[in-house]
């Protein structure tokens, strides 16, 4: 057996948290001494506490490193493949964070190019199949299987990009009066139409968590340059993760029906 200090300085961690640890259950002493109140460890135990510090490092709580170390092969094997594909969405979540930065940074140079990127433009108009309803934004991609679906059961043409159409003025991401759309090559089987008219343009490059920052300055572009708004806002799937699952690529033409303001 070997004394807490020496526990301490094999396995690189402090006598507190050598307390800790029992008072937790993770890693209790063989032994106790009843008089002084000494503890001991066996060396076997060396063994335990690097693999306390493995799953530590992995992400693992400490309630669910105890939940561990009590578990059979498949279950370890089950929570480590679960660990890994969060951690792998985190590292996907911080690239997107840190390419949203590098655009931010280059942005901040260029703020005097910003207002060349909106502009009026008149819309042709485009006969879509469409789904109307509330839903929250995350439920797009059901949204757009379904209509896919009835697209494909109809044998319509599909023409362009996918889109989706914003009908309430308050805008919330679980619970929206939203239309997704597919443009089709003819009138025939459409059940509505997207366009015909005068817009407010703005293409939005990158991934869809920005999204909210290109509305803002096309809303306040609006505002400022003497329009008003006419009717929902539309927007069109140009470049998306279809084609190349890196956000950077992506690419959104956001439109606002505007017309200029009398008087």
């Amino acid at each position: 057996m070997i004394t807490i200090g020496k526990m301490s300085q094999a396995c690189q961690l402090s006598v507190k948290t050598l307390r800790w640890y029992d008072q937790m259950g993770l890693l209790k002493p063989l032994h106790i001494d009843e008089k002084t109140g000494f503890r001991y460890y066996s060396l076997d135990q060396i063994d335990r506490v690097i693999l306390i510090k493995r799953y530590k490092r992995f992400g693992f709580s400490l309630e669910e490193i105890t939940s561990l170390l009590e578990a059979d092969e498949d279950r370890v094997r089950a929570s480590l493949s679960r660990k890994r594909a969060e951690l792998e969405a985190r590292i996907l979540e911080l690239q997107q964070i840190s390419a949203e930065m590098g655009k931010f940074l280059k942005k901040e140079t260029e703020k005097n190019k910003m207002s060349e990127e909106i502009r009026i433009v008149e819309t042709s108009e485009m006969p879509v199949y469409g789904l109307r309803q509330h839903r929250a934004v995350k439920d797009f991609g059901t949204a757009f299987g379904t209509i896919f679906e009835q697209v494909a059961k109809d044998h319509l043409q599909p023409a362009g990009p996918t889109g989706a159409r914003y009908y309430d003025e308050e805008f919330d991401r679980e619970d929206s009066d939203i239309e997704v759309f597919i443009p089709l090559a003819t009138k025939e089987g459409a059940n509505a139409s997207v366009g015909g008219m005068t817009c407010a343009k703005l293409t939005h490059n990158g991934g869809y968590s920005t999204l909210d920052e290109s509305y803002a300055r096309l809303v306040k572009w609006i505002e400022e340059n003497g329009y008003q708004t006419t009717g929902a806002p539309y927007e069109l799937y140009v470049k998306t993760g279809y084609e190349n699952p890196n956000p950077a690529t992506w690419e959104t033409d956001i439109y606002f029906p505007v017309e200029k303001k009398q008087g």
